[in-house]
């Protein structure tokens, strides 16, 4: 009875181990990681744009990448390491780009709310 206790209780200190979603050091946490891969969502669209691309092609088009992780206080080796990482970590991939589709989503759901506002403003004059 002793054992199966024991190993009962070795099997749950490995789960909850298991279960912890703490990242290494190294890697960007998930918060930032969501913020930055909002903010690289925001600016592949935005390069859609001919006019954006055009005004961009001007600039280092090569680095808009690394600005913007240069903003976050992030290199680009620390992004590739980091989805290196969540790439390992499917679940804790699959949650930070949930976080992230949900908020483009609020971006959309508001801008669309802002562009009715304006038509009703417009139709009332």
């Amino acid at each position: 009875m002793n054992r199966f206790i024991i190993v009962l209780l070795t099997i749950l200190f490995m789960l909850s181990g298991c279960s912890n979603n703490k990242v290494p050091d190294y890697v960007i946490p998930p918060d930032d990681m969501v913020s930055i891969l909002v903010d690289i969502h925001l600016t592949d669209g935005m390069m859609s744009s001919h006019q954006v691309r055009r005004e961009i092609a001007r600039e280092d088009s090569v680095n808009i990448y690394n600005i913007l992780l240069h903003n976050y206080g992030y290199s680009r080796h620390d992004f590739d390491t980091s989805l290196y990482y969540y790439g390992k970590n499917m679940a804790l991939y699959d949650k930070i780009y949930e976080d992230v589709l949900n908020q483009l989503n609020e971006m959309e759901t508001y801008l669309k709310e802002q562009e009715q506002e304006e038509v009703r403003d417009t139709t009332k004059d």
